[in-house]
């Protein structure tokens, strides 16, 4: 992809400044599995006043053609956190097509890519029996730089991406797992999977709630009956 050809020039700025990119993802499913999730991405400043020094070519861009190139639909804003600058983007989606759909769309621009930073790819299946998620993180280092090796990558990049369920979570089998919510982490290096396996606690269709209520009915005036023949 071409946002990582930008990440690869910027590699060695960031080891020997100890500057970091920091990425949080987090999507959260209602019941229906409609749904919202912000993305945050935070840039050091230095490395922001790097990228155009050097040019639009082998720089990530400001923050603001993130904004602007934003599909409709998406809110965003851009905040200073620190010693760093930050956007965050937010959008809802009624069903996990449409929210697949999103993630096409931002993955299609050099510069709202970079939202889905670390993603290399993401999968959500959906049955009468579980919902899942599955995926991986790609390397966003040329870890055959010879430059690069020898200084090292720690606390280069920090991503976590977080999934919030409708259903009990079965796989992973962790113990941080808080109000069916799991955190995966990324840290620009490592290649690796993620997966998410919860119970699909679906809702009764209207069809079962009537036939449940009928059946309650004749119950309850079946017990009333029987009650004034004694």
């Amino acid at each position: 992809m071409k946002y990582k050809n930008k990440i690869y020039l910027l590699v060695a700025f960031l080891i020997f400044s100890a500057c970091e990119i920091k990425w949080d993802m987090n999507v959260e499913f209602n019941e229906d599995f409609s749904g919202k999730y912000s993305i945050k991405l935070l840039i050091n400043e230095e490395l922001q006043l790097y990228a155009l020094d050097i040019g639009e070519e082998s720089s990530i861009g400001s923050l603001n053609d993130i904004i602007t190139e934003l599909p409709d639909g998406f809110g965003s804003s851009i905040f200073q956190e620190d010693s760093y600058l930050g956007i965050l983007v937010r959008n809802n989606f009624a069903n996990i097509t449409e929210l697949e759909e999103q993630f096409e769309l931002l993955k299609s621009n050099e510069n709202t890519a970079l939202l889905l930073l670390p993603i290399e790819e993401i999968e959500f299946q959906n049955n009468n029996e579980e919902f899942r998620i599955y995926g991986s993180f790609g390397e966003l280092f040329d870890t055959e730089n010879e430059i690069i090796n020898q200084s090292g990558y720690d606390n280069v990049f920090d991503g976590n991406l977080g999934f919030k369920v409708p259903g009990d979570i079965t796989k992973p089998n962790v113990e941080d797992i808080i109000e069916n919510t799991i955190i995966f982490e990324a840290d620009g290096v490592t290649s690796k999977t993620f997966e998410l396996i919860s119970e699909n606690n679906k809702p009764l269709n209207p069809q079962s709630i009537a036939v449940a209520f009928v059946v309650l009915t004749a119950v309850y005036f079946f017990v009333r009956q029987l009650r004034k023949t004694k």
